[in-house]
């Protein structure tokens, strides 16, 4: 589905839900995460599984928290070295 544009991205790991997963730096969360197999990030209102959608910032059906606290969304964000990662759970 995804597949590596730059061959000079340097190997890296991020942690999601605290498990290391690898990565290229340069390389978009949500594009982490579907490659990971994870294509629901969080839960709607009536309690829907909600993931990565248009990679392009429109739809926010990608959000996901950070270690610091912000939540952002994953189509958004840009892989770092040791990037902690938490999916978000919503109660119905």
């Amino acid at each position: 589905m995804f597949r590596q544009v730059k061959k000079d991205q340097t190997d890296i790991t991020i942690y999601i839900n605290d498990q290391a997963v690898p990565a290229k730096t340069g390389e978009l969360v949500a594009a982490v995460l579907l490659r990971q197999g994870i294509i629901s990030c969080h839960k709607s209102p009536k309690n829907d599984q909600r993931g990565p959608y248009c990679m392009m910032g429109v739809c926010f059906e990608c959000i996901i928290n950070f270690e610091d606290g912000r939540t952002e969304q994953a189509c958004q964000v840009y892989a770092e070295d040791d990037l902690h990662v938490y999916l978000p759970i919503t109660s119905a």
